[in-house]
């Protein structure tokens, strides 16, 4: 299922990456508007492999939110993510799997609202990952420490499968966003 919609995912970056980028920037401020409390900061990433580009969206959403924008960072194998802060004009560096991550001097950020990349979702929020498992870690440990974060998942339309495998461990997405618009899973 992985290698389909990895392949399924390149091509829509492809054919329309840039485009789908300003689509999801444009719904910034009717998303703002949908959340169920305002964040304070936000995470977002930068695309790898053809997922689609979330910094105009993470930007656009940190403008109409007065939120904080911040990025993942691997700081090893098996473990949660870190998160830093971003500014849009502040460099980037390469870090663990070639992943484009804020410098270190950047300052640790803890967000409550997380913009999360993914291979397939379905309509119940079930996310397939890249298979890692960073983001499972990060989200059990931020509900352990009692700061579950909003997740919304950021797919091309593409990407939406009929049904994605869960485990126990898994946590559903509570909002999907593609470049046609923002999805409520169906639980």
């Amino acid at each position: 299922m992985r290698r389909d919609f990895r392949r399924l995912r390149r091509a829509a970056a492809a054919a329309g990456g840039a485009a789908a980028a300003a689509a999801l920037a444009a719904e910034a401020g009717a998303l703002a508007t949908r959340l169920p409390r305002p964040p304070q900061h936000i995470a977002g990433y930068v695309a790898a492999g053809g997922e689609i580009d979330v910094l105009p969206l993470l930007v656009a959403l940190g403008a109409a939110t007065g939120a904080g924008l911040c990025l993942p960072v691997v700081t090893a194998p098996d473990t949660a993510l870190d998160f830093r802060v971003w500014q849009p004009d502040a460099p980037l560096v390469a870090g663990a799997f070639g992943i484009l991550m804020p410098e270190e001097a950047a300052g640790h950020c803890v967000p409550d609202l997380l913009l999360m990349p993914l291979v397939a979702v379905d309509p119940a929020g079930r996310r397939l990952g890249q298979g890692g498992g960073f983001y499972d870690r990060t989200l059990a440990a931020a509900d352990a420490a009692g700061r579950m974060p909003l997740t919304i998942g950021v797919c091309f339309a593409i990407q939406l499968a009929d049904e994605v495998p869960a485990g126990p461990l898994d946590r559903p997405l509570d909002l999907i966003l593609t470049e046609r618009g923002l999805l409520v899973p169906v639980r």
